[in-house]
């Protein structure tokens, strides 16, 4: 049984270390895959999540404005303050994480991504491995392929840490073998289409293209290099 709380808290302690150093420019750091976002912003917005859990502040749940108020009510406050929010209300939440079904697996995705996006930033590349993005993974390939039936393209099949998922009904038409940090990179908005395109692909991705756009995410214009 995946423990979704524990696999959270993986990623908290990891991320945690890697920007506690960091000086005010640093914090002020652009995170490319998150455009409107500094370094010191998708911390705010990681602790704004559990804090706004633990409070029972979930109208709008994962909407721009629920998560941009978590980013601004931040704002002024020290990085070294954010981080100390987070490591003081996560672990109330971590501890009943097993009761949010797939949210559960969704919040893990989120740590997950931004985990990486802040790295990427930071040019602190590493946890491309890790237990939160298979875990992550187990919400975000569902719901790509959702999208790819619900556009009624042919079934795809997606292979990814050791599982498999496929959209549809019958043998797959195409099938799509990703590591895992490629996975989670590619279905969340993280890669451009050019990008896309030239993935392991066994056949034609081109009509699969759209189906890359679910949720909140789109594609950037320009390559993602990591």
């Amino acid at each position: 049984m995946i423990d979704v709380g524990a696999a959270y808290a993986e990623g908290r302690r990891r991320l945690t270390d890697v920007v506690a150093g960091l000086d005010d420019d640093g914090a002020a750091t652009p995170v490319p895959t998150c455009p409107a976002w500094s370094v010191h912003d998708v911390v705010a917005h990681l602790t704004g999540v559990c804090a706004d859990v633990l409070a029972g502040r979930i109208d709008g749940v994962g909407t721009d404005p629920w998560t941009d108020a978590q980013v601004a009510a931040r704002r002024d406050i020290p990085l070294v303050e954010v981080l100390t929010e987070w490591n003081e209300v996560a672990p109330a939440v971590e501890a009943m994480a097993g009761a949010f079904g797939s949210a559960g697996f969704q919040w893990v995705a989120d740590q997950a991504l931004h985990e990486q996006d802040v790295r990427g930033a930071l040019d602190r590349p590493g946890a491309r491995d890790s237990e939160t993005i298979l875990v992550g993974l187990e919400y975000m390939v569902p719901g790509f392929l959702e999208a790819v039936e619900a556009l009624g393209l042919p079934p795809l099949e997606v292979r990814t840490g050791g599982r498999s998922w496929a959209s549809g009904e019958g043998d797959p038409a195409v099938t799509l073998p990703l590591e895992p940090f490629e996975a989670l990179r590619s279905l969340c908005g993280r890669r451009s289409p050019e990008q896309l395109r030239r993935l392991p692909w066994t056949g034609d991705p081109e009509p699969y293209l759209e189906a890359f756009t679910w949720g909140p995410f789109t594609p950037p214009a320009g390559p993602v290099v990591e």
